[in-house]
């Protein structure tokens, strides 16, 4: 193709943007195998990116990486109308890009990682030595940032979809309160914890109604607050669900929370426990996009 004022390494994007309806950029960021990710960003990707928008009014971005990318550079550009996260590429990826991108597959994936808007607000930094101090401790990705409070460009959880959903009301219910009375687990000790720690104890139920136009999957997910003595995250992810739901109709959601869902590890007693007080159970679209909550006082 014609590179215009550029070279063979530095094409002029520009020449391409011009006169475009569309124009797909695809980027992603550096990563393999033996070594940790040394940037979240790349400068010379996001000047490809912003460098195409100034000419192109409809410039959609397919990020392609193995995990969070730092998209402040341009992602408030006006031309850049729609970002796609397609992770890393496999054999069918262009055909599932391309099923996404022009409507034929609804899309209802959620980022499995928080996008922040600057690298510096990611916890763990670069480790340069040979032993590397993960001071963190649970408090990873989302936890960290919900701690700090901490503004994020996408939340953990967070995915878009061509339709829309609301969600109903949250119920709760201890379906086992006598699992739930001791706490510290008593079964027989089996590999993966004591038996008893898989009883199911509390059941989470909701809807989810698709209110928009053409069917949909939307994935539900549930948090849980713990007890103040648990000292534990603001929130922590225990259950997923997707539910596929046509135009105007509402699909069930049920979450089964088993009892090590519910606790925490007590490092004296060198146990999974259960605290006492009032556990919350948050159900929404996102970390950060709660819908409803429900309680139970253990």
């Amino acid at each position: 193709g014609n590179l215009g004022q550029g070279t063979a390494t530095t094409p002029s994007f520009s020449n391409y943007a011009e006169n475009s309806e569309v124009c797909l950029v695809f980027m992603n960021s550096y990563s393999g195998e033996g070594g940790d990710r040394s940037l979240l960003y790349d400068d010379e990707q996001d000047a490809m990116v912003t460098s195409v928008a100034s000419n192109c009014n409809n410039t959609v971005v397919i990020v392609n990486t193995a995990g969070p990318r730092v998209l402040d550079a341009w992602i408030e550009n006006e031309n850049v109308t729609a970002v796609l996260y397609s992770g890393l590429l496999g054999q069918e990826s262009g055909n599932a890009i391309t099923d996404v991108l022009y409507g034929d597959v609804n899309p209802s994936a959620k980022v499995t990682h928080t996008i922040a808007k600057k690298a510096t607000d990611y916890p763990a930094q670069i480790c340069l030595t040979e032993v590397c101090e993960f001071s963190e401790g649970v408090y990873i990705d989302y936890r960290y940032f919900d701690s700090k409070n901490t503004t994020v460009r996408f939340p953990f959880g967070h995915g878009l979809s061509y339709t829309a959903f609301s969600y109903d009301k949250v119920d709760a219910t201890a379906t086992n309160q006598t699992a739930l009375s001791s706490k510290y687990p008593t079964g027989a000790l089996f590999p993966g914890g004591q038996a008893d720690l898989w009883d199911e104890v509390v059941s989470v139920k909701t809807k989810v109604q698709n209110t928009g136009a053409i069917e949909g999957s939307e994935v539900a997910q549930l948090y849980v607050t713990f007890p103040a003595e648990a000292a534990q995250p603001t929130r922590v992810l225990r259950g997923f669900e997707k539910v596929n739901v046509a135009p105007g109709q509402s699909g069930d959601v049920t979450f089964s929370l088993r009892r090590r869902d519910l606790s925490y590890w007590d490092t004296t007693a060198q146990q999974w426990a259960v605290a006492k007080g009032t556990y919350t159970f948050s159900v929404g679209a996102s970390s950060r996009d709660i819908r409803g909550t429900a309680q139970i006082t253990v």
